[in-house]
């Protein structure tokens, strides 16, 4: 999932860049599942937030994917810390919700994040 994820991220950084599109001018995002997985380092094993860890660990070092950017891993870099949004889709009622992402979202920040899909 990771590997797809950053694959899919490069090729919009790559269509944008070919297509003499400036960057900047729509977010980025992927809208994860809430169910319980545990994220690529093994460091987060709470619903949803497992693939905020996921992008965020995959953008820094892609090889954990076994991945190698086509547009540079400081092109990976800067759409995520410029332009990207994470998000999940999710049927929990919004105080667990909230609970389980406030507990952890600290180490996110300042990157927002969204319920793309609810109920």
């Amino acid at each position: 999932r990771v590997k797809a994820a950053l694959s899919a991220l490069d090729g919009i950084l790559a269509a944008e860049e070919e297509a003499g599109v400036a960057p900047g001018r729509v977010s980025l995002t992927i809208t994860w599942s809430f169910a319980m997985r545990t994220s690529i380092d093994g460091t987060v094993s709470d619903p949803g937030t497992f693939g905020f860890q996921d992008i965020a660990v995959g953008v820094e070092d892609p090889a954990i994917a076994n991945y190698t950017p086509r547009m540079g891993q400081d092109a990976l870099k800067r759409a995520y810390n410029e332009r990207w949004i994470h998000g999940f889709n999710t049927q929990s009622p919004w105080d667990f919700v909230n609970e389980i992402v406030s507990k952890v979202y600290a180490q996110f920040y300042p990157i927002p994040w969204f319920i793309g899909e609810y109920g």
